[in-house]
């Protein structure tokens, strides 16, 4: 479980990448693996999809699979974020179970068991941290936007997804290191991180480091 901190990055390190724009979706696995968002929470997953995520109308329609703690979620105008929820969103995927998640489809009653409701303890509007999952196509429409805001990950996650990329980044990114610029390959083996098992990830778009 992660604790609120007051400053958006926390006590963690800020690791923060300006890459070349084709490289930004490189980093889209990352989304698929689970990262931590500093948002605002007790509000709806519609409001969040709107207001934190900057999803369009059209993009929210291709959301047709939302996972909110473990259970898929018909209505996103009362489905509530709470600190330290986790989301998965999905835009449509092929089979039976992707017809079964489908929220408000033909096939939703299969699973009304597990289907989410709001439990009934109040929840107040304020800022914490919500796991957020992102597949298929919906990386490309909401990933730029959410790397740009910044995410928090475990340290040996990132650490996996740079191992062998080493030669793609070098050549086509500058990266800063709470603030410091670093050559990408300090990274290798934890050594520019130190002990820190978690790192506050940005991802932005700019011209390609020489």
């Amino acid at each position: 479980m992660i604790d609120k901190h007051s400053a958006e990055t926390g006590p963690y390190p800020h690791l923060a990448f300006v890459v070349a724009r084709p490289l930004v979706s490189s980093f889209f696995l990352l989304l698929q693996q689970g990262v931590m968002l500093r948002s605002r929470v007790g509000c709806s997953v519609e409001a969040f999809l709107r207001q934190e995520l900057k999803a369009s109308p059209g993009t929210i329609e291709k959301i047709q699979s939302i996972v909110l703690d473990g259970k898929p979620v018909d209505d996103i105008g009362t489905a509530v974020l709470h600190n330290g929820s986790a989301l998965a969103l999905s835009a449509a995927m092929p089979g039976l179970v992707g017809a079964t998640l489908r929220r408000g489809g033909a096939y939703s009653s299969f699973r009304s068991a597990i289907t989410y409701h709001e439990p009934g303890t109040a929840c107040m509007p304020g800022e914490g941290w919500v796991r957020i999952k992102i597949f298929n196509l919906l990386m490309a429409e909401l990933g730029p936007d959410l790397l740009r805001k910044g995410v928090l990950l475990r340290s040996a996650d990132l650490l996996g997804f740079l191992a062998g990329r080493a030669r793609e980044f070098q050549q086509g990114c500058s990266v800063t290191l709470n603030s410091r610029s670093i050559d990408v390959g300090m990274l290798d083996g934890n050594a520019g991180l130190g002990k820190a098992d978690q790192v506050f990830l940005s991802v932005s778009s700019g011209p390609a480091a020489a």
